[in-house]
């Protein structure tokens, strides 16, 4: 979004046609990766979001921006545009892996609109099951809790380092885990 000429231009153009097919198949928000921080934000990189944020308000679409090696680019875009319709996509395991000394909920909680859920152990990002890494997910989850959002939640677990597990195993392991939590209140998880 932040690149020079084309292909700038040509992601923006997919990133408005996304906007669109939202509105049409109802889908209330939609994710978008900022340009990592090596790539810096830019004039030009600020006009196309501005455009994709008047095509979302025209058409009612959440555009959240998740959390990546993105920080300075993130935290740029969301006080530069002030719109109902541009938040944050919380993502747990980017945290932790890329930023996990910053308190990015306390930064960007207000703006939440869409939560990635996965689990690593701090040394890439594995997007393993909940539990199977080193979050403390008792935090994680009061940290949540205190934006008070209320939306869809996707946990975001790949196979990645689960490749010696058919899907049907790794779908069981998931759901047999899924069983094991209780219902978290006030941040808090048991299993």
């Amino acid at each position: 979004m932040f690149l020079r000429f084309a292909t700038g231009e040509a992601l923006t153009d997919c990133y408005l046609q996304c906007v669109a097919d939202c509105a049409e198949f109802e889908i209330p928000t939609m994710v978008v990766h900022l340009p990592s921080d090596s790539k810096p934000y830019n004039a030009r990189g600020l006009d196309r979001i501005k455009r994709i944020t008047e095509k979302a308000e025209q058409l009612g679409v959440n555009v959240a921006l998740e959390n990546l090696r993105n920080l300075a680019n993130l935290a740029y875009v969301l006080e530069q545009v002030d719109s109902l319709r541009i938040g944050f996509c919380y993502d747990c395991g980017h945290h932790y892996r890329y930023y996990p000394n910053d308190d990015l909920l306390s930064k960007f909680g207000s703006r939440v609109m869409a939560l990635h859920l996965h689990d690593n152990n701090g040394s890439y990002a594995q997007h393993g099951l909940p539990f199977d890494g080193t979050i403390d997910w008792s935090t994680t989850m009061k940290k949540i809790a205190e934006t008070n959002y209320s939306g869809a939640t996707a946990i975001e677990a790949m196979n990645w380092d689960y490749e010696k597990l058919s899907a049907k195993v790794f779908l069981h392991k998931r759901l047999n885990e899924q069983k094991g939590w209780k219902h978290y209140a006030n941040g808090s998880i048991t299993q």
